[in-house]
């Protein structure tokens, strides 16, 4: 059997935690020949206020042109990096309500999508534009947070109100009009969402005002029912403390980073295998997504960049 481990590093493991690491043949299924674990490639930014610098970083996603938009929250400003992290551009998008709430997200014709705990979603031009406020009056919609582009010109986005709900958002982009509205209901603080090729919904659940609640990854099939629930254990010894950004790469394996235990795991698409790709040198990551070029990009929220990791063999920065 092959193995990524160094000697060193098996020592500070335990045997559940080696396995996870082991290279399995199953993963060539999920077009991984071989796992990376805590490679760095690249950081960008660090702290401070000027361009290129972040404060609090909470959530990162790709352009249409394939750059990174990263949601810099203590500046409350979106800025834009190349994929091979060169500072690009910066434009502001407004005030939070309460600090590290929020999300970015990109649609099928490039616009950016802000949610910042309000109830609106600001709809950003990729020339950092705003175009307009998306909300309606008739939704019990009161906090926006995570934020995912589905098909059909359809996006998701998670809710505080009453303990968690998702809401499900037809849009006519044309006009920037919300056309209809579905409801998600009965969940425990749900904070980043992402989507898989069959339009499943995949869903952190974090602690609940620093209560042991929630704490699992969801995932919600096209139907809008649970199908599935991982944590708060997973695997013999594993569990989630505060799972938090959630991502899907190219062959379906999906990536969950837990800000209570400062890691990554990488899942393949049933959740059968399962890897630690970081666990360590992170504090608070938040939001994640996988490169266009195939690397994890992770807002690392407390040392204020964002940390791009390679995770399998086959790509170069």
């Amino acid at each position: 059997m092959e193995t990524t481990l160094d000697a060193y590093y098996l020592q500070e493991l335990d045997d559940e935690e080696k396995a996870m690491h082991e290279f399995r043949k199953e993963w060539k299924l999920s077009g991984i020949q071989r796992i990376f674990y805590n490679s760095l490639v690249k950081e960008l930014g660090g702290f401070g206020s000027e361009a290129g610098k972040f404060i609090w970083p909470t959530s990162v996603t790709n352009t249409l042109d394939d750059d990174l938009a990263i949601k810099d929250t203590g500046n409350q400003q979106i800025q834009i990096f190349s994929p091979e992290g060169q500072h690009k551009q910066t434009f502001a998008y407004g005030s939070e309500t309460t600090n590290c709430l929020g999300d970015v997200a990109c649609t099928e014709d490039g616009l950016l999508l802000v949610s910042n705990g309000r109830k609106g979603i600001k709809v950003f031009s990729k020339e950092g534009e705003m175009i307009h406020l998306l909300k309606s009056s008739k939704a019990d919609w009161k906090h926006s947070y995570g934020l995912a582009v589905m098909r059909s010109n359809t996006i998701a986005v998670t809710d505080w109100t009453d303990g968690g709900k998702i809401h499900i958002i037809a849009v006519d982009w044309r006009m920037n009009a919300v056309l209809k509205t579905n409801v998600v209901d009965g969940l425990q603080r749900p904070e980043h969402i992402a989507v898989t090729e069959d339009e499943d919904l995949l869903l952190t659940e974090g602690q609940l005002f620093g209560q042991n609640t929630g704490c699992c990854l969801k995932i919600i099939d096209n139907e809008r029912a649970i199908k599935k629930t991982i944590g708060p254990t997973y695997g013999d010894h594993l569990h989630f403390i505060n799972p938090s950004g959630v991502c899907v790469d190219a062959n379906g394996n999906f990536f969950v980073a837990d800000k209570g235990k400062n890691t990554v795991t990488m899942f393949n698409p049933d959740s059968s295998l399962t890897a630690l790709v970081v666990t360590r040198d992170l504090e608070g990551p938040c939001g994640i997504t996988v490169t266009r070029n195939g690397f994890l990009a992770v807002t690392d929220c407390y040392h204020h960049s964002v940390k791009m990791y390679k995770y399998k063999k086959g790509i170069a920065f």
